[in-house]
């Protein structure tokens, strides 16, 4: 894959500017093609999500496609600004926290419109994949924009963030709405994150939102942090998986 690091600014987000590192497929300059495209959460993911979207053009577990990070650059206060835009919640005595709404914001009205006026996209085939404070990002980004990714991908996710707040929002959110979406959802078994994941899971179980595709994985000897390749590389293969019947021609 080629790869190139670009920055936008936000007017939503308090005039920040986050890096992005984009990797295009091989073979892009010279194709007509539109391709999907992958948001990955925390930069320190790039070098692994682009390795993977550029092996499957062997293995064929996803299709080429363009992956885009969104990542605090040079950012000292990295651990602060993620804080700050991946809870939906503010807390008592935490001043970095609850900007959820904004960043997903950002997302749809500045960040993915640049994306697809910079690049040859795919709206119908937009992906989200994160981990950790990331995962739960993305679940927000599922319940509330239901229409803005057609797959995503959730991490070890901290549910358990302000007493469960999205715990207890989502049935609310999911009940007699349908969704067009594939959804990856998993954790490890030495993660004090996984009884409120399974309880996430128990929560789509009871519910079975129409249109939406999903599955729990327990990854077994697996923490926090270490279960990242595994819930990556089997996720992303997962939610992709119908992408040869669903491939777009060369134009």
């Amino acid at each position: 894959m080629n790869t190139e690091m670009r920055e936008i600014t936000s007017s939503i987000v308090l005039g920040q500017t986050y890096q992005l590192l984009i990797a295009v497929p091989r073979g892009y300059a010279e194709s007509k093609r539109a391709y999907p495209v992958l948001y990955v959460l925390d930069g320190w993911h790039f070098p692994l999500v682009a390795a993977l979207a550029d092996y499957s053009d062997s293995s064929k577990t996803m299709p080429p496609m363009i992956v885009v990070n969104v990542s605090y650059g040079r950012a000292k206060n990295v651990m602060d600004l993620r804080e700050r835009d991946l809870t939906p919640t503010s807390v008592a005595g935490n001043p970095h926290c609850g900007g959820a709404d904004r960043f997903l914001a950002f997302m749809e009205r500045e960040l993915i419109p640049y994306i697809d006026r910079t690049y040859r996209t795919d709206p119908s085939d937009r992906a989200l994949l994160g981990h950790s404070y990331g995962g739960l990002f993305a679940m927000y980004a599922l319940l509330h924009r239901p229409q803005l990714f057609q797959r995503v991908v959730s991490a070890s996710s901290t549910f358990g963030w302000d007493n469960g707040f999205l715990l207890k929002a989502a049935p609310g959110l999911l009940n007699g709405r349908t969704f067009h979406t594939r959804l990856d959802l998993s954790a490890a078994d030495k993660n004090d994150n996984t009884k409120e994941d399974r309880a996430f899971f128990n929560i789509l179980e009871k519910i079975k939102p129409a249109g939406l595709d999903y599955r729990f994985t327990i990854y077994p000897g697996q923490n926090h942090n270490s279960v990242r390749p595994f819930s990556f590389a089997s996720g992303l293969a997962w939610v992709y998986r119908d992408w040869q019947s669903k491939r777009v021609e060369e134009r």
